[in-house]
């Protein structure tokens, strides 16, 4: 499932014309797959914060804390059911 995530990202990031300068589609899929459920959602994305990226310096436009919101309820609409049906 680590490989639809990553690919569903970096879509999801070519469609909307962002950069991904050091593969922070990659960073996110591993953080997803490995932590998501096992975190709540405040926990997980205090988490995703705590990424190290260039991604948002590449991208100006982007507010770091609402886009990381919106990014996991987008993943979590797309993955989180078929990954609770796993376990």
């Amino acid at each position: 499932m680590l490989f639809t995530i990553q690919r569903f990202l970096e879509d999801t990031f070519e469609r909307r014309g962002l950069a991904d300068p050091d593969q922070y589609a990659v960073s996110v899929a591993n953080l997803y797959d490995q932590r998501r459920f096992t975190q709540s959602r405040s926990s997980f994305l205090t988490t995703m914060h705590g990424l190290r990226t260039s991604f948002f310096r590449a991208n100006t436009e982007l507010d770091r804390s609402s886009f990381e919101r919106d990014l996991v309820t987008l993943l979590d609409r797309r993955f989180q059911k078929k990954s609770l049906a796993v376990l």
